[in-house]
């Protein structure tokens, strides 16, 4: 909806460990120890190891590979305009969130930064 901020630095995530994944009816939310975050309220993309097809995670997630992500370290951020959010993980893996609605907020992020409504 509202596209990431022209200053947001993606890079803050790279060294954080993917700690936590919640899934909700209406949300997932994704912990990267306790100054970074990332809540989605629509869908995201992600791939466990470099080369696998993109896998979609769309609310309400019944089932997931999300969770293999878990203890992995970011090592390369990146926006891509007009807001979305890749993470790509050491060892492989990415996590694309993206900004695909007009109307309404597709995703937050949380970081020392701040909290940005995307």
């Amino acid at each position: 909806m509202y596209g990431l901020p022209e200053d947001f630095d993606a890079g803050t995530f790279v060294g954080c460990e993917l700690e936590t994944v919640t899934f909700a009816s209406n949300t997932i939310h994704l912990v990267f120890g306790a100054d970074h975050s990332v809540t989605v309220t629509d869908h995201l993309r992600y791939r466990i190891e470099n080369g696998e097809d993109l896998r979609d995670d769309v609310l309400p997630v019944a089932e997931s590979g999300l969770p293999a992500l878990l203890g992995r370290s970011v090592e390369r951020a990146e926006v891509r305009r007009p807001g979305d959010l890749l993470l790509h993980f050491k060892g492989g893996g990415m996590l694309s969130v993206e900004d695909h609605d007009e109307h309404y907020e597709s995703y937050s992020v949380k970081t020392p930064g701040g909290e940005t409504f995307v």
